[in-house]
């Protein structure tokens, strides 16, 4: 049986080689939301052709990071579609 290295020991080269690297975190760039881009600071649920843009083929919400739009901005984002499905204006679900 292998004896456990005390932490205090050098290990040796074969043991360095085994040890796994940590990879190091990747910084992306940021990325500009859309609804900057358009200097839209409100969401109205009445405006379906923006609403649109953030909802998939099937009718589901797209994820912040598809979407392209910030914690806030998804936040209103949803609340203004649900109010829109609520008043008819948007399906819940896509034929």
């Amino acid at each position: 049986m292998r004896q456990m290295a005390n932490p205090k020991q050098k290990l040796s080269a074969k043991e360095l080689k085994k040890k796994k690297k940590k990879k190091k975190a990747r910084m992306l760039a940021p990325v500009p939301s859309k609804l900057a881009k358009e200097q839209k600071h409100f969401i109205d649920y009445k405006d379906i052709e923006t609403l649109s843009k953030f909802i998939s083929g099937v009718g589901k919400l797209l994820s912040r990071k598809r979407a392209g739009t910030n914690a806030r901005e998804q936040q209103m984002v949803r609340e203004a579609v649900k109010l829109s499905r609520f008043m008819a204006l948007l399906p819940y679900v896509a034929n």
